[in-house]
């Protein structure tokens, strides 16, 4: 099992496929992701570079170290030190959700390692919306367990058209959110609570293009223009008829214009 070691002693699991002598992209996960989420995915992009996935502090084979909060500024560097350890120099980033905070924070902690930057799904600042969403979640663990949480999260997380056409796929992820550890996903929602990347945005310089679903309400649409108003030369892609799971709803989509996106010169 691949493993990497910080530099604390905790450790991030990851995955590598796809041609060594390709740029290399790295996929950062949803917060109640892991890198198996990615399995439609890697497939797709592994024909044109070389993919990294992995678990970020508090997800999937990772380690889950005791704290009030798993900062945004600490997973940036432990991605940095995965990138150190495996020898890659430079990589493009697709963060989605909690993986575009960290990828902001990736982007701006270590400028050089980023080539091209995906920011899907994502925050910009977390505001009194966010914070709402996160407390009426931790309710519902609280009261209901992961299968109350899951039906709390639905009408955040899909859009209409997802939530009537897929109810077989719902169901095996509400099975797969019942075995997942809340107090580690709680950690990581407390760090996204302290994100507001408003005030440095505008240090980025990598080519960024920012995706939302049209239907998103989780990390609406002002959110992402929020992005592309921080980021100087940032473009953004609005998916009609998607909610939040962007990377979901409008898979071919989604992997083939961020795959273009990513192979410009």
């Amino acid at each position: 099992m691949p493993m990497h070691t910080l530099a604390d002693g905790h450790s991030l699991y990851y995955e590598l496929s796809g041609p060594a002598d390709a740029d290399t992209l790295v996929l950062l996960n949803g917060l109640t992701m892991n890198t198996a989420a990615w399995g439609w995915h890697t497939p797709l992009y592994a024909g044109q570079f070389q993919v990294l996935t992995l678990d970020l502090r508090g997800q999937g084979q990772s380690s889950k170290p005791e704290a009030d909060a798993y900062s945004l500024a600490q997973q940036a560097d432990d991605v940095a030190s995965l990138l150190d350890a495996l020898g890659i120099a430079r990589a493009h980033v697709l963060g989605l959700s909690y993986g575009g905070m960290v990828a902001q924070h990736l982007a701006r902690q270590h400028p050089a390692k980023v080539a091209r930057l995906v920011l899907a799904s994502t925050l910009a600042y977390s505001d009194a919306a966010n914070a709402a969403i996160a407390a009426s979640w931790e309710a519902a663990q609280c009261t209901g367990g992961g299968d109350q949480l899951f039906t709390d999260m639905l009408p955040w997380v899909f859009g209409s058209q997802f939530l009537a056409s897929q109810q077989a796929m719902l169901q095996a992820m509400r099975a797969l959110a019942a075995q997942a550890p809340w107090e580690p996903v709680r950690r990581l929602s407390n760090g996204v609570l302290a994100h507001d990347a408003r005030p440095w945005l505008g240090q980025l310089r990598q080519p960024t293009l920012v995706v939302v679903g049209s239907e998103d309400r989780m990390t609406p649409r002002y959110q992402a223009d929020a992005l592309v108003a921080g980021i100087a030369g940032a473009r953004l892609e609005v998916l009609p008829g998607v909610g939040h799971a962007s990377h979901l709803e409008a898979l071919p989509q989604f992997v083939a214009l961020t795959s273009a996106f990513l192979r410009e010169a």
